[in-house]
């Protein structure tokens, strides 16, 4: 796997930013946690599945990727290697 490196660090930051913009919003008693947590944190999850699924193809992938695509949850997670599985058995 090549990762474009500056890519995902954007992308993370991005994610991170959006991460503690939620964070600050359910700190707020006035907001209602189960609306913050289906709005905001579903983005943050959006955010990160579209780090993972970019790594690779960096901002090409904004082009030539459907949208959806691009945040759905990865069909393959990076750290899920066939090593790793052996080593738990």
């Amino acid at each position: 796997m090549s990762v474009d490196r500056q890519w995902l660090i954007d992308a993370l930051t991005d994610a991170l930013e959006t991460l503690s913009e939620t964070v600050e919003r359910l700190e707020d008693e006035r907001l209602d946690a189960e609306e913050v947590m289906l709005d905001d944190l579903a983005n943050v999850y959006a955010k990160l599945n579209f780090a993972v699924n970019t790594a690779e193809t960096g901002p090409a992938a904004i082009d030539t990727t459907d949208h959806d695509q691009l945040i759905q949850w990865p069909e393959c997670m990076p750290f899920d290697r066939e090593e790793d599985i052996v080593q738990i058995s």
